[in-house]
């Protein structure tokens, strides 16, 4: 006998249809829209389409130039490739999983945990009832335990040095994904600042020369000055021989290019600062507020920090963010330009954030250098750009961020963001609630881009989903959908 047989036989059937009801109810909060006055009037004239609204970004596939790769190709030269490659993916994949340094009062902290584990597995006996040297022999075998229980759990960091050889293996194994991460921060620059025209370039932790390659893309004409700073000349002897196509006897693509390996103490002003997958390598916090305050006085434009997608790389940022936007020196204001809409701690790392890193996705296509590979793959990565001078009221200044992919259904959309308010939203676009216009922007927006609309009230709704119950019987069939909503406020 079926169940539904038995629930009639038992006059059950109308309770187990109301306890399927209150199930399946959930209230829902309703998020009301106001898009850009100016975007509506422009789509309701036909003058431009949903998909190439002013807050999605337009990066494709960021490939490293043809040349570039081919002077790679060209410096590896009797060095086994195939080896350099396998290599080059053992470093990424070490980088990617790398920790920062751990700070005295961590180490503290985490020994005090310890302690206290130990002593409630392995208490301690009498001090009374032991002798001199068996109380000496018991603490020295603690001190053992603690020592490596703090290794187990303590990451073991140390900076890493590169030679001739280990600059060749980054090229391979990291130019690619770098060059993809910092052209297309570089990209919404241009797009929503297009008068930015810089005439000086500073890259600390210039590495092979990856993010004077992308800036070189967008400005070569107005750049009148490229100045890369990396502790280790055998990176800044190769970043120079990929720009002479691979020979050192030939002339270099570009002007005016400079290398060092420390930051210069002269107070020269730059109008683009980059510091990209570099952070990691200063071995404390103070070290890395230093560089960052250095970076920022030189700053007459903006500063792009950039590091993994990881939750300790998303973290570092954050650390570098609230270092600039805290100072108080009035020569030193600033304020964010990407990817948040807004000056406030990041919403992802507060109490009552996610836990989860804020990164975004480049897209590009490997050098494919010794191996066969087609198709692209994406670089996950965590940035900030901030820019000097205080925040100006700008039209599309307050438009919100999406931290995460579109979900894309039949009739609606549904937008993960950041808001100008400092908070994690997620709005749920219908065309009924918000409008046929701004479906469609959510719909053709997606992980990176801004929705050009401002966030409004919220209204409660409650919206109860009744499941057919699927039985031979006519008699028992039950209604699709019962919906109650409060009227929206006025």
């Amino acid at each position: 006998m079926s169940l539904n047989k038995i629930l009639i036989s038992t006059r059950l059937l109308p309770q187990f249809h109301q306890l399927i009801l209150k199930s399946n109810s959930r209230n829902v909060c309703k998020i009301a829209v106001n898009l850009d006055p100016e975007l509506t009037e422009k789509l309701e004239k036909d003058e431009l389409k949903h998909r190439h609204h002013p807050g999605i970004i337009k990066k494709g596939s960021l490939n490293v130039p043809k040349h570039i790769a081919q002077a790679i190709h060209r410096a590896v030269g009797d060095f086994p490739i195939k080896t350099l490659v396998k290599d080059g993916k053992v470093l990424n994949q070490y980088i990617n999983s790398r920790h920062p340094p751990p700070e005295t009062k961590d180490l503290q902290k985490k020994i005090q945990e310890i302690s206290v584990e130990l002593d409630l597995k392995y208490p301690m006996p009498d001090e009374s009832e032991l002798g001199e040297d068996e109380l000496q022999k018991k603490n020295y075998i603690r001190q053992q335990k603690l020592k490596k229980i703090l290794k187990e759990r303590t990451f073991a960091w140390k900076p890493i040095t590169y030679g001739a050889y280990e600059a060749l293996v980054y090229a391979i194994g990291r130019s690619a994904q770098e060059y993809a991460a910092i052209s297309s921060i570089f990209k919404e620059i241009e797009n929503r600042h297009p008068e930015f025209k810089p005439r000086s370039f500073i890259d600390f932790g210039s590495g092979v020369g990856t993010g004077m390659w992308a800036a070189s893309d967008l400005w070569k004409e107005s750049i009148f000055e490229y100045l890369n700073v990396d502790s280790s000349r055998e990176m800044n002897d190769l970043s120079d021989l990929i720009i002479r196509d691979g020979n050192a006897n030939q002339k270099p693509r570009l002007r005016n290019v400079y290398y060092r390996q420390f930051l210069p103490s002269a107070d020269t002003k730059y109008d683009l600062v980059v510091s990209a997958f570099s952070l990691f390598e200063l071995p404390s916090a103070k070290d890395r507020k230093e560089v960052i305050m250095n970076l920022w006085k030189k700053c007459d434009g903006y500063m792009i920090v950039v590091e993994e997608g990881s939750r300790r790389g998303s973290e570092i940022v954050n650390e570098v963010r609230s270092n600039v936007l805290t100072s108080r020196d009035p020569d030193l204001v600033g304020h964010v330009f990407a990817p948040c809409p807004h000056d406030l701690s990041c919403p992802r790392l507060s109490e009552q954030g996610d836990n989860t890193p804020c990164n975004f996705n480049a897209s590009y296509e490997p050098l494919g250098l010794g191996e066969n590979i087609s198709g692209n793959v994406t670089k996950r990565f965590s940035y900030v750009v901030l820019k000097k001078g205080s925040r100006k009221n700008a039209r599309d200044s307050s438009w919100p961020r999406l931290v995460r992919p579109t979900l894309v259904r039949s009739k609606h959309s549904v937008c993960r963001m950041c808001t100008s308010k400092g908070t994690l939203l997620e709005i749920v676009f219908t065309k009924s609630k918000h409008g046929r216009d701004a479906l469609r922007c959510a719909r053709a927006s997606d992980w990176g881009d801004r929705l050009p609309l401002e966030i409004g009230e919220q209204w409660e709704s409650t919206k109860i989903h009744k499941k057919r119950d699927k039985t031979n019987s006519k008699e028992t069939e039950m209604q699709d959908e019962v919906e109650t909503i409060s009227e929206k406020p006025n």
